[in-house]
């Protein structure tokens, strides 16, 4: 049998969507390895697996948008892929320019992008028909419990629990995912162990608010708010934390940024995904994601000075906001 290599996202969404491709595709019970990857390094996984993957072989791509930086060093490596006979498919929901879109198919990849729905939402409309069979009961209740929380609905009473033990992408490790996506791949929604990891997820999510909330730096002007917070390891979750700064200190956008100079960028109102696209980043309108470089002195400072970080990437996005016209103009 060849083997099924599958290249996602660290988050819920990407979790589901990989659990989605290895049910639909009768994977359950192996015949398949799980890479997980940010949009920035996608190209180094893809190189991971072009060293193994043979003729004959799948390669799936799902939650993952095109990086300025990285996704031309990955349309070399699909084109590489699909050279030596190894299938590509790469199944997204973010905001794809067609220009990428072409060159992808050109380099030999199958593209499905549905803007409309999750990326495991994406899998489940998409990839039963192009393989030949039809997306079962199970997987249409995972789209609607995953798209709940990756599209800020949260109307899935599943949705906010699964969130938070996946959701943040940095608290479990690789080892938990797998096992996550195991569990949702054989049609396992919640269960005892979930639930402990839930209630150990919480108690650390408080003491997490307490520490975030002495990094948070707010640039006003111009009527564009921007409030930046600097996070950690361990929860609570961007999206939380973006929740927590857009109501609390009625911004119009939110800053989640870490020392390695990741940003996460949150709002209800305002287009978010310019903003990400002109730092080298991409994602949704309500939810996008770059990387900058930090200065070292902000580095440093913000050893002693909680807020240094914050105050270094308000400012960016509070410039690239203004200069993509989306926030104050």
């Amino acid at each position: 049998m060849n083997h099924l290599y599958i290249v996602t996202h660290t988050d819920l969404d990407g979790v589901g969507a990989a659990a989605a491709v290895v049910r639909i595709l009768g994977r359950v019970d192996g015949g398949y390895t799980t890479i997980y990857a940010e949009p920035y390094n996608v190209h180094e996984r893809l190189e991971a697996i072009s060293g193994h993957a043979e003729r004959g072989d799948l390669v799936v791509v799902t939650d993952l948008g095109p990086n300025r930086d990285s996704f031309k060093h990955a349309l070399k490596i699909v084109g590489d892929l699909t050279s030596r006979g190894v299938r590509v498919e790469w199944v997204d929901h973010h905001i794809w320019s067609g220009e990428d879109l072409q060159a992808l198919e050109a380099a030999g990849a199958r593209v499905w992008v549905d803007r409309n729905t999750c990326a495991t939402g994406a899998v489940v409309r998409h990839f039963p028909r192009s393989h030949g069979t039809l997306a079962d009961d199970y997987l249409l209740e995972l789209e609607r419990v995953v798209c709940s929380a990756d599209l800020w609905r949260w109307d899935h009473h599943l949705s906010t629990r699964l969130f938070r033990i996946l959701g943040s992408g940095d608290h479990n490790g690789d080892e938990w995912r797998d096992k996550v996506l195991d569990k949702l791949a054989r049609g396992i929604l919640w269960d005892n162990e979930l639930e402990e990891r839930l209630q150990d997820y919480i108690t650390r999510e408080l003491e997490g608010y307490n520490r975030i909330q002495a990094t948070v730096y707010t640039v006003s002007r111009r009527e564009c708010r921007v409030a930046a917070a600097a996070k950690g390891r361990g929860p609570p979750a961007n999206s939380f934390i973006g929740a927590m700064l857009l109501a609390r200190y009625q911004a119009d956008i939110a800053v989640i940024v870490r020392s390695n100079g990741g940003l996460s960028l949150r709002s209800r109102d305002v287009n978010v995904q310019p903003v990400a696209s002109r730092l080298g980043g991409g994602g949704h309108p309500r939810a996008s994601g770059a990387r900058i470089e930090i200065p070292l002195y902000v580095r440093l400072a913000s050893r002693i000075y909680p807020r240094a970080l914050s105050w270094y990437a308000a400012r960016i996005v509070y410039k690239a906001a203004m200069e993509s016209g989306v926030c104050g103009g």
